[in-house]
């Protein structure tokens, strides 16, 4: 007989219970973002937390240049959502390896639909985009880009390491070019000797020059400027200031002049009445400046250029004195 005293088995609930709780402190444990430490399960769920999508990007976007105040004004249609606060306007150098976009609309966003602004003029081409901002800061795609392309009223820099040499053949000029964009050189001189300004600027292309019309005997001040193709004019150099030299002694007579194996070969008839030695000028092709490459000693009479014709060469040679004072030139050129 069975005694109906005898109590029925405990039920396993609280069990079950007590599982439960383990099992649901575990997962807390175990999912990020609740602020709560464990190793993360590598099959655990990722995070339902909803992230706010931005607002929709502006659309319509055009934009105007005026050439007379250089300015761009970009203009697109509003965003009609509510929680559209403002926008943001973004410029970029256009083309491969453009340093990165910057916000150019100001720290706090748009609340207006077109934005000037003032692009550098310097002739480049400059893309522009917008983007809207809502109430919580986030930020919509871009835009379409649009593209402006700017005057060229930058000038550029100056040129450096402008110096001076008088012979008797004229001033010879010579300086260093700017980095950057630049056309061609303009060369001015002291009005008071050589009014240049006046005449128009001897302009070239080269860093070199020879003032071939100097008067002999006065001091001309020289300076160069650089100019772009657009017309923009830099600063000028330092003034420097030389002397063209009266010549003394006899002019060289030149005998002969070849080309052998490339190469120019000068001869001419030795004075010994003045000379000590020679000076050998050179003007090579596209050149507009002499420049000394020799000094052969009185006896020899005769010169080879070392350096390889690449073209019809000027040449000219003076008698030099003791003193450093050169004779009128002798004036020769070569052609391969």
């Amino acid at each position: 007989m069975i005694d109906s005293a005898v109590p029925s088995p405990r039920r396993s609930r609280p069990r079950r219970l007590r599982i439960a709780a383990v099992t649901a402190a575990v997962a807390a444990t175990l999912t990020p973002g609740l602020g709560l430490t464990g190793a993360a399960d590598a099959h655990a769920a990722p995070s339902s937390v909803a992230v706010a999508a931005g607002p929709s990007a502006p659309t319509g976007t055009d934009v105007t240049y005026e050439l007379d105040s250089f300015t761009a004004t970009i203009t697109w249609s509003g965003n009609a959502r509510k929680n559209v606060t403002g926008y943001r306007v973004f410029r970029r150098p256009a083309g491969e390896g453009a340093p990165p976009a910057e916000v150019i609309s100001g720290d706090a966003p748009l609340t207006a639909t077109s934005f000037t602004d003032h692009p550098p003029a310097d002739g480049a081409t400059y893309a522009y985009w917008v983007r809207a901002v809502d109430r919580a800061g986030h930020e919509s795609s871009d835009s379409a880009a649009v593209y402006v392309s700017t005057a060229d009223a930058t000038a550029p820099e100056a040129p450096t390491s402008l110096t001076a040499q008088g012979t008797t053949a004229g001033n010879t000029l010579r300086w260093t070019a700017p980095p950057g964009d630049w056309d061609h050189f303009e060369i001015s001189s002291d009005p008071d000797t050589r009014p240049y300004p006046d005449e128009g600027a001897t302009t070239t292309s080269f860093t070199a020059h020879t003032d071939l019309s100097a008067p002999t005997g006065v001091s001309v001040s020289y300076r160069v400027r650089a100019v772009d193709a657009a017309g923009n004019a830099s600063a000028y150099t330092e003034t420097v200031t030389v002397t063209r030299p009266e010549p003394v002694g006899p002019t060289p007579a030149l005998v002969e002049s070849q080309v052998i194996d490339g190469a120019a070969h000068l001869w001419w008839d030795v004075n010994s009445e003045m000379t000590n030695y020679y000076h050998v000028y050179r003007r090579s092709p596209g050149e507009q400046a002499w420049t000394l490459v020799g000094t052969p000693y009185a006896p020899s009479g005769s010169w080879v250029d070392p350096q390889p014709l690449s073209g019809y060469t000027n040449y000219y040679i003076v008698n030099v004195d003791d003193a450093g004072r050169e004779s009128a030139p002798a004036r020769t050129s070569v052609q391969p």
